[in-house]
C-alpha cells in the first residue's frame, strides 16, 4: 500500500496498472488524509453528529426504553474509552459510540421530566379554569394556552396544560386567570406515515389537550399565582409596552412586520403578506431566529467596539473587543426576552452566546468548532429540536456559510496580491454585495432539502429575493429599531419607529415584487427521513473536513437525492387517525374525498405530500364520489369500488356491492368485500392502503405494539385488527346519489379556519 500511495502522490495514477494497485493507492491516499483530519483535531466536529445520531435512535424506537438502560449502557462505553485511549481507532469507535448513547439519554432523560397526562378521548364540552400562559391573535381568532387549574366535569387524565382555540377575539391576557367553556380533544396525531407529528410536538410543548372554546371566557378565582405566571405576566407587559408604541409610529401591515421583528409577536401580519413572504423566500426573516439575533449581536458589537476604539487610553491598553462580546451579549440576551424566548429563538441565542464567549476568550469568532458546540448545547437542552424544520435549516444553512466562507476567505487574501488572479476575483465574491447574494446562494441550496422534506415546497426566488430584501432589514430596519429601543425609556423612539417603518414598507414592496414573479416555486412529492439523513451526512461530510476526503460527501448527497426519488406505489386509500376523513385514489389516478365527512387540513396535507397542487377546495376532490344519507362511494385506480358507510343498515348492502369497505360498523361475517374497521385505529392512527396486484398492504402512523408517552392513549383490551379479509370477491354494482357534508376544521397549528371544502350539491351530482 505504501508502494501505492508513493506512486500516486508521485506521479499520479501512471504505471499502476492492475485495478487493485489503484485501489490500493486511493487508499493509502484515504489514509492520508483522515490522519490529516485527525492531527488537526476535526474529528471532534464529529461529536454532535455522534449525539445526533443517538437522539434519532431514541425517537425511532417503538416503544419508550427504561432510563437505566441508556444511562448505564452510556457510562459502560465511557469507560471503555478511557481504558483504551492509546489505542487510536478503538477509542474513536468507543468515543463516538458514548456520544451516541449520551444522546440517547438525554432524550430519554429528558422525555422523562417532562412527563405530563394526555388526554385519551374527545370529551364532552367542558369548563376549564385555568391560568394564561399566552395568548396568539390570529386574523380571526384566539389561540390560547391555559395552565390548568380545574376542569368541571374532571377528565380521566389530570390535564396540566391545554391549549383552546375561539372563533373570535377573547381579550384575554397573560398573567389572568379564566374559566373558559370548550370541548378537548387528544393532540393531532399525524395524517399519515412519516408526516408531522403534532402530537409529539404539542407533548414537548407540555400540551396535554387541545378544543375549541365556546362563549365569552370569564375571569375566575384560581388562588395564589404560580411564580412562572408572574414572570410571563411581567414579560408581556414590556412586549406589550413595546408593541404599542411600534404600531402608534407604524400603522398598518409595515407596523406589523415591524413588531414582528421585535417581539416576536406575528400575530397582526395578514396571512396574505405572510404568503408573498414565503413566495419571495424572506418569510424566515419575519421568525426571530439565527439571523436577528446575529444581526443584533454584530451591530451592538461593532457600535461598542468602535466607540471603546476611540479612546486610545483604552484602545491599546484594555481588551475592548472582550468588553465590546460581553455587552453583545447583555443585549442578545435581553433581545431573547423582548422577543418572547420561544424555542427557535433560545437555540439562536446558545450559538451566538457560544460565539461571543469564544471572541471574549480570543477564540475564532464563528468556526465549525464553535458550531459544533452549539449543537451539542442545543441539543442537549432540546433532543426534540432535532426533528424539526428550524432547527435543521438554520444548521445547515449556518455549516455551509461557515465552510465555504472559512475555506475561501483566507485563500483569497492570501492570493489577492496577484491582479487579475484568482485570488483577487475570491475576495469580490466572499465580500460586499456579490459576497451577500453568494451567502444567500449558498445557505438557499444548503436549506433545500429540508424545506422540501418538510413542506413539500422549494422556492426558487429566494435568492434574489434575500439579496433586494435582507440588506433593507439588515442595514437599515434593524438599526433603527435598536436605537429606538435605546430611546425608548426617553420618550425619543417615535420618530425613530416612524424611520423604521419607511424601510419595512421597501421590504414588504420587494418580497411583494419578487413573489409577483411567475413560477416562483415547486411542489415536491414527499419523502422518508432516510434520504433526508443522507443527504445531511453527504452535506456534513463536503463541508467539515480540510483534505480532499470532502469529495465524499457529493456522492453521499446523490444518493440520498436518489433514495428521495424512489417511492412505494401511491396510496390506493388514506384514512386520518379518526376514521373521520377518508380519501381514495380515482381511475384517474387523483385522490378523491371518499368520505362524508371529510377535513380540509387533512385533506391539504395529503395533497401536498402527492405534490399535487390542487387546493383543499377544489371540486375534483368530489368528482366521481357518489354520497347518500347511508354513506358514500367510488371507483377505485386499477378495478373495485370503496365504500364508507355512516349508517349501520348500509354496511351489508355495501359488503355485497363494494370491493373495499371503510367502516366503524360492525361488518356481516359473510361480507364479500374486504373491511377495514375503524376501531383498530387507536393503535395504529393514520393509515394508508397500497394495492400490490391483489394484495393490499397498510402501513401505520403508530407502530401497533409501541406506546410511547406522546402517543394517544388507547383502549383496554386487545389491539383489534384493523384489516378482514373477504369471504368471497364482491361484483361491483353502481353506488348512489351524491350529498357530501363537510366537516369544519381548523390548523391543529395555527387554530386557524381553513378555506372551505368542495361539497357536491342536490341540484349538481359530483360526477
Amino acid at each position: 500500500m505504501a508502494a501505492g500511495v508513493r506512486a500516486a502522490t508521485a506521479g499520479g495514477w501512471d504505471g499502476l496498472s492492475p485495478l487493485s494497485d489503484r485501489l490500493a493507492a486511493l487508499g493509502g491516499l484515504c489514509l492520508r488524509w483522515l490522519l490529516t483530519e485527525v492531527d488537526r483535531g476535526r474529528l471532534f466536529l464529529g461529536l454532535p453528529i455522534a449525539f445526533a445520531a443517538g437522539i434519532l435512535l431514541y425517537f425511532a424506537a417503538p416503544d419508550e426504553p427504561m432510563l437505566a438502560a441508556p444511562v448505564a449502557m452510556t457510562a459502560g462505553l465511557a469507560i471503555a474509552a478511557f481504558r483504551y485511549r492509546e489505542t487510536q481507532g478503538l477509542r474513536v469507535a468507543l468515543v463516538a459510540a458514548a456520544m451516541a448513547g449520551a444522546g440517547f439519554s438525554v432524550a430519554t432523560i429528558k422525555t422523562a421530566l417532562l412527563a405530563h397526562p394526555v388526554l385519551g378521548a374527545e370529551t364532552a364540552t367542558v369548563r376549564v379554569t385555568g391560568w394564561v400562559e399566552a395568548v396568539e391573535q390570529r386574523e380571526s381568532s384566539d389561540r390560547v394556552t391555559l395552565r390548568v387549574v380545574r376542569i368541571e366535569p374532571a377528565p380521566a387524565a389530570a390535564l396540566e396544560r391545554v391549549r383552546v382555540v375561539s372563533r373570535g377575539r377573547t381579550g384575554m391576557t397573560v398573567g389572568q386567570a379564566y374559566t373558559v367553556t370548550a370541548r378537548l380533544r387528544p393532540p393531532a396525531d399525524p395524517q399519515g406515515p412519516g408526516l408531522y407529528d403534532f402530537a409529539r410536538e404539542a407533548y414537548f410543548s407540555g400540551i396535554g389537550a387541545s378544543g375549541l372554546a365556546f362563549g365569552r371566557p370569564a375571569l375566575a378565582e384560581a388562588g395564589p399565582k404560580p411564580w412562572p405566571i408572574v414572570a410571563r405576566e411581567a414579560l408581556e407587559d414590556v412586549r406589550g409596552s413595546i408593541s404599542r408604541r411600534i404600531r402608534a409610529a407604524i400603522p398598518g401591515q409595515s407596523g406589523a412586520v415591524a413588531d414582528a421583528l421585535v417581539t416576536g409577536k406575528r400575530d397582526g401580519i395578514p396571512e396574505a403578506l405572510n404568503e408573498v413572504m414565503r413566495a419571495a423566500g424572506t418569510y424566515h426573516i419575519l421568525s426571530i431566529s439565527g439571523f436577528h439575533m446575529a444581526l443584533v449581536a454584530a451591530l451592538v458589537f461593532a457600535l461598542v467596539r468602535g466607540t471603546l476604539s476611540l479612546v486610545p487610553a483604552l484602545a491599546l491598553r484594555r481588551r475592548v473587543k472582550a468588553w465590546a462580546a460581553l455587552v453583545a451579549l447583555a443585549v442578545s440576551t435581553a433581545y431573547l426576552l423582548i422577543s418572547g424566548a420561544e424555542v427557535a429563538t433560545q437555540r439562536s441565542w446558545i450559538m451566538v452566546a457560544v460565539v461571543l464567549v469564544g471572541v471574549a476568550l480570543d477564540r475564532g469568532a464563528l468556526t465549525l468548532r464553535t458550531l459544533a458546540v452549539a449543537a451539542l448545547i442545543v441539543l442537549t437542552v432540546a433532543p426534540k429540536s432535532l426533528l424539526g424544520p428550524s432547527f435543521q435549516m438554520s444548521f445547515a444553512a449556518t455549516l455551509a456559510l461557515v465552510s465555504g466562507y472559512g475555506g475561501l476567505r483566507p485563500w483569497a487574501e492570501r492570493h489577492a496580491e496577484v491582479k487579475g488572479g484568482a485570488g483577487r476575483a475570491m475576495l469580490v465574491v466572499t465580500g460586499g454585495v456579490v459576497g451577500l447574494a453568494m451567502a444567500s446562494l449558498v445557505a438557499s441550496l444548503a436549506t433545500t432539502p429540508y424545506a422540501a422534506h418538510h413542506f413539500n415546497l422549494v422556492h426558487l426566488y429566494g435568492v434574489p429575493g434575500n439579496l433586494l430584501g435582507a440588506p433593507i432589514v439588515e442595514f437599515v430596519v434593524m438599526p433603527l429599531e435598536i436605537l429606538a429601543l435605546l430611546l425608548w425609556p426617553l420618550g425619543w423612539d417615535g420618530p425613530v419607529w416612524a424611520l423604521a417603518g419607511k424601510g419595512v414598507t421597501a421590504f414588504i414592496w420587494t418580497a411583494e415584487w419578487v413573489a409577483s414573479w411567475p413560477g416562483g416555486k415547486a411542489v415536491v412529492p414527499s419523502f422518508g427521513p432516510m434520504a433526508l439523513g443522507i443527504m445531511s451526512l453527504g452535506l456534513i461530510l463536503a463541508a467539515a473536513p480540510s483534505t480532499p476526503l470532502r469529495w465524499l460527501g457529493l456522492p453521499i448527497f446523490l444518493a440520498g437525492m436518489g433514495l428521495g426519488t424512489w417511492r412505494d406505489p401511491p396510496p390506493l386509500v388514506r384514512i386520518d387517525a379518526d376514521g373521520t376523513t377518508v380519501a381514495a385514489r380515482g381511475p384517474d389516478g387523483l385522490l378523491r374525498a371518499a368520505s362524508s365527512r371529510t377535513s380540509r387540513f387533512t385533506l391539504q396535507r395529503w395533497l401536498a405530500s402527492e405534490a399535487d397542487s390542487r387546493s383543499a377546495a377544489d371540486q375534483s376532490l368530489v368528482d366521481g364520489v357518489r354520497c347518500d344519507a347511508l354513506g358514500c362511494a367510488m371507483p377505485l385506480a386499477g378495478g373495485g369500488r370503496i365504500a364508507v358507510p355512516r349508517d349501520p343498515e348500509a354496511v351489508a348492502d355495501d359488503c355485497r356491492e363494494a370491493s373495499l369497505v371503510v367502516t366503524r360498523h360492525p361488518a356481516p361475517a359473510d361480507c364479500r368485500a374486504i373491511v377495514v374497521d375503524l376501531a383498530g385505529l387507536p393503535w395504529t392512527g393514520a393509515v394508508v392502503l397500497r394495492r400490490h396486484g391483489d394484495q393490499l398492504s397498510v402501513a401505520p402512523s403508530r407502530p401497533p405494539a409501541g406506546l410511547r408517552p406522546w402517543y394517544r392513549p388507547r383502549p383496554a383490551g386487545e389491539p383489534k385488527p384493523l384489516v378482514r379479509l373477504p369471504a368471497a370477491r364482491a361484483t361491483i354494482q353502481p353506488a348512489v346519489a351524491p350529498d357530501l357534508e363537510v366537516q369544519p376544521d381548523t390548523d391543529p397549528q395555527t387554530g386557524e379556519t381553513l378555506p372551505e371544502a368542495p361539497q357536491a350539491g342536490e341540484d349538481e351530482p359530483a360526477q
